[in-house]
Parts: C-alpha cells; structure tokens; sequence
C-alpha cells in the first residue's frame, strides 16, 4: 500500500496525488469512509492516551499529540459524509457536545481554583482571572456554527449568561487577590472601598448585559418582520418600482448589521455574534438574489422568507419593547 502510494506520489506530484486520493476517498460509500475516519483517529489518540503513563519523554508526548492532531483532523474528513447524511435533530445533538465540554469544564476548572485558595490566594486568583481572560479572548470559538438558525433561540440565550459567568469568575479573581491588601491595617480601608466598587460595576456591567441581550432581540424582531414586509411588497410590485428596491434593500442593510453584533458585548474582538459569518454571507447572498429578481424564484424566496421567520421565532418571548 504504502509502496503504491510512493509510485503515485511520484508520478503524478504531491498535490496531484492528495487530489487523486481524496477522489477516490469520496467516491466510496459513506459506510467505509465511517469506518475508515475511525481507524484513522482512534489509533493515534489512543497512543497519546497511553503516553500519560509516568516515565516517557517530552519528545515522545510531543509527537504522540502531534499524530493525535493529524489522526483526528483526517478522521474527522473522513467522517464528513456520514455526518452529512444525519438529521438536522441528531447534527445539533452531536455539534452540541463540544460547547457541553466546554461549560463543563469551565465549571471544573472554576470549581478547582476555588479549592486552591486555601492554600495559595495568590495562584487561585490567578487563575480565576485567566479563566475570564480566556472566555472573553476565545469563548465564542466554541459556539456551534452548524444549524445556526435552529440553534439560534439557544445561541441567544446562552451567550449572556455565560458573559455574567464569566465577568463574576473574573471578579471573583480580583476580590481574593484584594484579600492581601486587606490583612494591612493600613490599607483596610482603601481595600473595602475598591471591593465595593468592584461589586457595584459587576453588579451594573451584569444589567448591561441582560438589557443588551433583551434589545438585541428586540430589534431583531422589528427588522427581521420589516424585511419580510418588504420582499413581500416588492414581490407584488412592478419591475420599475425603484422605490420598493431601495426600500428592501434599506431594510435588509439594517437587520445585517444587527446579525453581525455581538450578542452580549459591544466589542469587536469579544462576544458571540447573533449568527457565524459564513451563515449570514449565506442569507446576504440569498436576500440580494430575492431582490434583484424581485421573487422570481418562489421556491428560493419561500426558503428565505422561512429563515427570516426562523430569526423572529428565536427572540419571541424575550424581548423588551418598553425600552
């Protein structure tokens, strides 16, 4: 096998070859490519498993995670066609089990540098602190992208929660560390008073949170129905009708922006935005499509029109209309 490759490697280039192989990959059945993704991956990872036991290399614990890397990459490839071929209930299912790690291990990273502080306050406060740091720096990463219209209405409701989670780990970090200063009788009183001011902004940023959260849902309602309203005017329109054009395409303009927030920040480089960018180029694409050719297409129009529909089905009954 491994000689056969050679001679193809050889004749035909590296990428020729890769190119050659994945074709021939993905014309076998979706069974085989299963079967072959799990020998692919579970070997290797295994071997990493077993290097865990004391008295092997760094060296060695370098490669073995190295090949672990490889092997779960190619598996993973491999396995992109069976995964293809599930329901949308079980692709959610499965695509959700890496945001239940990551809470999960979050709370037992959180719940362990809780435990330390009776030994070391020092150490426990930093990692505290570096869980926030961490949440806010790379967090949304771990949101599921696949489904994002089904998943919305959770995409919504989780992102705030885990911000306040994390904004409270972060003080909570800050509060223990302050507990130093505190044993000086010097500095007791300038140490109560930045305790309670750390309070009192967690306290106000964790309002800001929620309202944010509850207006964002807001507007995505009003410009997701005004969108609909629009396409559906324009639709029934003349082809001249520039102004019912221009009115969609306003329309559709400000419920992108919104769909391109954050969901509980307003900073760029942190947060969960309201859909994965390459979903909302999808829906960006499909709306210019709908109106250029003012709904021509009914069966790509009717499928716009649903996932527009699907967007306010998530914000129902967590909106905020007062304010």
């Amino acid at each position: 096998m491994m000689t056969n490759l050679s001679v193809l490697g050889a004749r035909l280039g590296p990428k020729r070859a890769v190119g050659r192989l994945k074709t021939y990959s993905r014309g076998l059945s979706a069974d085989r490519q299963f079967a072959l993704g799990i020998g692919v991956a579970f070997p290797p990872v295994i071997a990493h498993l077993w290097f865990l036991r004391p008295g092997q290399s760094f060296i060695t614990g370098l490669l073995l995670l190295a090949g672990s890397c490889a092997g779960c990459g190619l598996g993973s490839w491999f396995l992109r066609p069976w995964f293809a071929s599930l329901t949308d209930k079980e692709q959610r299912r499965i695509t959700a089990l890496p945001m239940i790690g990551y809470i999960g291990l979050g709370a037992l990273f959180v719940l362990c540098s809780l435990l330390v502080a009776s030994s070391g306050r020092w150490v426990s406060a930093a990692l505290l602190i570096a869980a926030w740091v961490a949440h806010s720096s790379y967090g949304a990463s771990f949101e599921p992208s696949s489904a994002a219209y089904g998943r919305l209405r959770g995409r919504l409701g989780r992102a705030a929660p885990m911000r306040l989670a994390a904004n409270w780990t972060g003080t909570c970090g800050l509060l223990l560390a302050l507990t130093y200063v505190w044993e000086r009788p010097e500095y007791r009183g300038a140490s109560l008073t930045v305790a309670v001011s750390l309070v009192v902004a967690g306290v106000v940023a964790s309002l800001r949170v929620l309202a944010r959260a509850r207006r964002l849902r807001t507007r995505l309602d009003e410009e997701a129905t005004d969108v609909i309203q629009k396409l559906e005017t324009l639709r029934h329109a003349s082809e001249d009708d520039r102004a019912a054009r221009e009115a969609a395409e306003a329309a559709w303009e400000k419920l992108r922006r919104t769909l391109g927030s954050r969901i509980e920040t307003g900073i760029t480089f942190s947060g969960v935005t309201v859909l994965p960018p390459s979903t909302l180029r999808e829906l960006h694409h499909a709306v210019i499509r709908d109106v250029r050719t003012s709904g021509a297409d009914q069966k790509a129009h009717r499928r716009l029109l649903a996932r527009l529909r699907m967007i306010r089905v998530a914000c129902a009954g967590r909106m905020d209309t007062v304010g």
